[in-house]
């Protein structure tokens, strides 16, 4: 007998009702590939990973006949009731360009695969066209600030740079109390990215 475990809407249609006192009931950790060509920026290659309890909603919804994997078929629909929605929220991207928060657009090359590790993990591109200076850093986090959310970087390799042309990219990781949230007790971690031309 095959458990189906249904909501009455799409799970992600819930957030727009959340409590700012909420704890947090879906669990991400997220890395992030730095997609930079000629100096310039030209998106963030996203990768979720989302936690077991949430990985089987999706899934009890997108694999009806068990098979423990997504279909290439049922991406679409993952994207339609999983995913689209968080444009609303950014998909909890923030990216500065020094002081200068840079506009987050619509996702693009989205996909969603089953990991042996029984969690759903999402791909996709957030193309961007940012123009990177010495002298101004371009920091990026992760978070949803209504703490619905709990989404981290990931703790082995949470940013990396494929860069195309001259020039380096160092990272390190920094809080930044002036964006705490939940009443100042979460204090989300910015990855600084220092261009060296």
């Amino acid at each position: 007998m095959q458990f189906r475990w249904r909501w009455p809407l799409p799970f992600v249609l819930l957030l727009l009702a959340v409590p700012a006192w909420a704890h947090p009931h879906v669990w991400v950790d997220v890395r992030c590939a730095v997609v930079i060509d000629a100096g310039t920026v030209k998106g963030l290659q996203v990768t979720w990973a989302l936690d077991s309890e949430f990985s089987q909603l999706i899934m009890a919804d997108n694999d009806p006949a068990g098979t423990g994997k997504i279909k290439p078929s049922a991406v679409p629909g993952v994207k339609k009731g999983y995913f689209d929605n968080l444009k609303l929220y950014d998909y909890f991207t923030h990216v500065y360009e020094g002081k200068k928060a840079v506009a987050i657009p619509t996702a693009q090359k989205f996909n969603a695969v089953m990991l042996p590790s029984g969690k759903v993990q999402y791909e996709f591109f957030l193309p961007l066209n940012v123009k990177l200076e010495a002298k101004t850093p371009f920091s990026l986090s992760f978070y949803d600030d209504s703490f619905y959310v709990d989404v981290e970087f990931e703790k082995k390799t949470p940013v990396t740079f494929t860069v195309t042309g001259a020039g380096q990219a160092v990272v390190a990781f920094k809080p930044d109390k002036s964006k705490s949230y939940y009443g100042g007790g979460v204090t989300p971690t910015y990855a600084i990215v220092t261009w060296n031309p």
